[in-house]
């Protein structure tokens, strides 16, 4: 049920970001902040209340708070930034919440391909009703938007009532916890070296469109970015979290790392060539599926022994602190040919100095369920060969 939960909530956050960008452009920055601080907040106060009624109550606010674009005041600036914070908010603040659900209600050997099934439904499921509905006049404008979000947000509230059914799952996930500040986070040594990696590649994330939009616009290569990324972003998602819980998180946080700090690389010596392009494409698909599936939704949860909320409320903090940055930018920068290749090179310069970190982090999942699994998977072989030479 958590994961159908977590499923909801991250299509309305990426239908819902769409919306925010259509309602008002030069607000879009008050989104991502909304975001930012309401999570920060929630993962004080529900961590203190630890009420089996908070999940319903944010998802109910966040129900009504969906269709508040629909109310004539967004046409005035102060309507447009309350609406877009109000927004932003009943998105942020129960994230915390849900997520330490998640950690609390699955087995840590599953949480990884869970995390990329989530993951995987999320973005193919968002892209297809971006194309559906920009593809139907009648459904492309703002209010049909609006409609559906609200209405897709109030399904979410009946599975709240099944989830709490399960009475090992609210007990364990309501008990309370030991007090946790945000300053003891980062005396966590192995919080602060995925924490430093994860900020390092959102950076460049955030940054490098300035200069990739100006480059496939040029190249008229926006159609196949677009249908490209999605699909491989999701499949990578789902085979990226099978392979978590079988080889362990770090390393394929690691191979994300180099497969896309390797475009970055391939771009700076051929930045007009299509197949470098098209390989970059697909690279920085395989690096989002499986760094977002992983760093969003599983490794917080593995670090925390107490406060788990709050390790979820920082550890997420990189993705939007980094979108408040880039929208706050004056202006877009027009980079020319050689100012690319630099950009390229510094991009795959700090992707490879972001796995320093990683090298020294410990594996979260234990050597021993990865050793369980790869005897399970063994043994299943032998007996499937048995069989077939009896």
């Amino acid at each position: 049920m958590v994961l159908l939960l977590l499923f909801n909530s991250f299509f309305w956050y990426f239908i819902g970001q769409s919306i925010v960008e259509e309602l008002a452009k030069n607000l879009e920055v008050i989104f991502p902040l909304s975001i930012l601080i309401s999570s920060l907040v929630g993962s004080i106060l529900l961590s203190r209340i630890q009420e089996r009624k908070a999940l319903f109550i944010w998802l109910f606010f966040g129900s009504l708070a969906s269709f508040l674009p629909i109310i004539p005041i967004g046409d005035s600036f102060v309507g447009s930034l309350l609406i877009i914070t109000i927004l932003g908010t009943s998105f942020g603040f129960g994230m915390p919440l849900l997520l330490k659900y998640f950690a609390k209600s699955l087995p840590i050997e599953n949480r990884g391909k869970m995390g990329g099934l989530t993951f995987f439904l999320v973005t193919i499921s968002a892209s297809l009703f971006i194309f559906i509905i920009t593809s139907l006049p009648a459904l492309s404008d703002s209010m049909s938007k609006v409609i559906f979000l609200g209405i897709w947000r109030f399904w979410s509230i009946p599975v709240v009532f099944v989830f709490f059914n399960h009475a090992n799952i609210s007990k364990s996930a309501c008990t309370p916890e030991r007090s946790t500040s945000f300053f003891s986070l980062f005396q966590n040594r192995s919080f602060v070296l995925y924490f430093v990696a994860w900020l390092m590649f959102s950076m460049v994330d955030a940054f490098e469109p300035l200069v990739i939009s100006s480059s496939i616009e040029e190249l008229e290569l926006t159609g196949a970015m677009n249908i490209i990324e999605p699909v491989i972003a999701g499949t990578t998602a789902l085979i990226a979290g099978i392979l978590a819980d079988r080889t362990g998180r770090k390393r394929v946080i690691i191979f994300g790392f180099v497969s896309l700090g390797v475009a970055y690389a391939i771009l700076s010596l051929a930045p007009i060539d299509d197949i470098s392009w098209y390989f970059y494409f697909v690279a920085d698909g395989v690096a989002i599926g499986a760094l977002w599936s992983i760093f969003t939704i599983v490794i917080w949860g593995e670090l925390a022994k107490h406060g788990v909320e709050k390790y979820y409320a920082i550890g997420e903090a990189p993705l939007f602190i980094t979108q408040i940055l880039y929208l706050f930018l004056p202006y877009v920068i027009s980079v020319g040919g050689g100012a690319q290749t630099l950009a390229f090179s510094l991009a795959a310069f700090f992707l490879f100095i972001a796995v320093i970190p990683l090298l020294n982090a410990p594996e979260t999942l234990p050597e021993k369920k990865i050793q369980q699994r790869q005897l399970r998977i063994y043994t299943e072989e032998a007996l499937k060969l048995k069989q077939k030479v009896e």
